[in-house]
């Protein structure tokens, strides 16, 4: 169980082994979150440190495996979404995304055994491609969120790689 990434200027490499993370790698948030279910776009957190975050970064509600870009931050107890979540966490563990440039992200599932991207099932050998096929620096589109990626249920390698 790992995640192996390589990183040659723009161009980055990763490798999930049997694993459920995020492309770019998120990183644990201290204390817990809660949220109200498409009411509220606000977090509230306790012990957390959001005034750490930026705008533009994403947080992962691990429990409900959803993504949500941060558009506020109020204070260390309180963001805001950009878009309201669409599941209520209370007092749930949660983990961070640091904003990326990535223009165009693509993916590789190893022709074993099936993996879910971003909570959709794709079967063994598939890959996919999405966003611009110019880089920003080229003037590619704009930066793309992060991917969710879940290779345990098959214990199963996914390759990604993002410029």
């Amino acid at each position: 169980m790992a995640v192996t990434t390589n990183k040659t200027g723009r161009l980055v490499d990763a490798t999930y082994d049997n694993v459920k993370e995020t492309f770019p790698v998120s990183t644990a948030g201290a204390g817990t979150v809660s949220t109200v279910n498409g009411a509220d776009r606000k977090v509230v957190g306790i012990g957390t440190s959001f005034t750490s975050l930026s705008v533009g970064d994403y947080i992962w509600f691990k429990t409900a495996d959803e993504l949500a870009e941060i558009e506020n931050i109020v204070s260390d107890t309180e963001l805001s979404l950009r878009i309201a979540p669409e599941t209520t966490a209370t007092g749930d563990t949660y983990a961070t995304i640091k904003k990326n440039n990535y223009s165009n992200i693509s993916w590789l599932i190893d022709p074993l055994t099936d993996a879910d991207i971003n909570k959709f099932t794709f079967k063994a050998g598939t890959s996919r491609t999405y966003g611009s096929s110019k880089s920003n620096t080229m003037g590619g589109g704009k930066r793309l969120p992060p991917v969710l990626i879940d290779s345990t249920a098959n214990t199963n390698t996914v390759f990604i790689s993002a410029e």
